[in-house]
């Protein structure tokens, strides 16, 4: 295996290759025969791939977290992707929740039947879409009464570092049997691989949202660092004065935590909009924001708030 000239910061290093399976090599290919394969123009692992013909292929493997996932009860979340034109994918989805696997029940947009796993893997066409939707926890069925919340982590094997720059997964929820939300978040990167996808793991991010009487603001962190980590949170006011800041609690390792703004900081703040910063320190995390009003609601868009290059080697 060859790495990346970056270190490999977040939870490529938690989880490692270990505990994901090489995806199938009888369908579409998704590696290259070329044993010196160039992935680096993506900031790509180079990784070798058993065949089930016999010896080894190479692919180049991309990876990132979607920040939060929610399903059961009322809540379902489901993962789309597609296999750009200029090549073949494949894909595992790993499924966690407070720093451990989690096994859930997935209906797929092929027809397949319904998987009861920890991993999902898909094997993908140039061009094929696919749609995985979470159902619930395995050990809710078959009611799923029980809303399970967590995080996914995705590898993204491609047969050059081209294809791996094109591949926009993205996570969509739906709250629509009592209200009718539905919210789609891009991933977080775990490094800056494409002009056009932007790492999402790194230390302060912010975002803009209206906080009133009819409007709330909430977010989701996913404490990306080695140990247990506290993020401070900034609120901002429409003429860049700070109004407001609390200190999260201890988020352990692998774990996403949701917080209301109203919650984390109770006192009160000036209605109209706000920037909020959450900032880790020397603490990596990736972060969503959403924004609610009455029947509606959005996610809001999350840029990293800092200087350039933060973090040595992470790019």
């Amino acid at each position: 295996m060859r790495l990346k000239p970056l270190h490999l910061w977040g939870l490529i290093a938690l989880t490692g290759m270990g505990l994901y399976a090489s995806p199938p090599t009888t369908g579409a290919k998704f590696w290259s025969t070329d044993p010196n394969l160039d992935c680096s123009a993506a900031h790509a692992l180079a990784i070798q791939v058993q065949l089930a013909t016999g010896g080894l292929g190479t692919s180049c493997l991309v990876s990132g977290t979607f920040v939060w996932m929610v399903a059961g009860g009322a809540w379902s979340s489901s993962i789309r992707v597609a296999a750009p034109a200029s090549g073949a994918i494949a894909v595992d989805y790993g499924f966690w929740q407070d720093g451990k696997r989690i096994s859930m029940d997935a209906t797929s947009s092929n027809g397949a039947p319904m998987v009861s796993s920890n991993l999902v893997e898909l094997v993908l066409n140039a061009n094929q879409p696919s749609e995985i939707r979470l159902v619930g926890a395995t050990d809710s069925a078959p009611q799923y009464a029980a809303t399970q919340t967590g995080f996914v982590y995705a590898n993204i094997f491609c047969p050059d570092a081209a294809t791996c720059a094109n591949v926009v997964p993205q996570l969509l929820y739906s709250f629509s049997s009592i209200k009718p939300w539905s919210l789609a978040v891009p991933i977080a990167w775990d490094s800056g691989f494409s002009s056009f996808q932007p790492p999402g793991i790194l230390p302060r991010w912010s975002a803009t949202g209206i906080q009133d009487a009819t409007h709330e603001i909430s977010f989701a962190i996913c404490n990306q660092f080695r140990v247990p980590a506290v993020f401070s949170v900034q609120v901002f006011d429409a003429n860049g004065s700070l109004i407001g800041q609390a200190a999260t609690p201890s988020i352990p390792v692998a774990t996403v935590q949701g917080f209301l703004l109203r919650d984390l900081i109770p006192t009160p703040l000036p209605p109209g909009v706000l920037k909020i910063t959450v900032d880790g320190g020397p603490s990596l995390s990736s972060v969503a924001f959403f924004q609610f009003e009455g029947d509606s609601a959005t996610n809001l868009q999350v840029s990293y708030d800092g200087p350039l290059n933060p973090v040595p080697g992470l790019r």
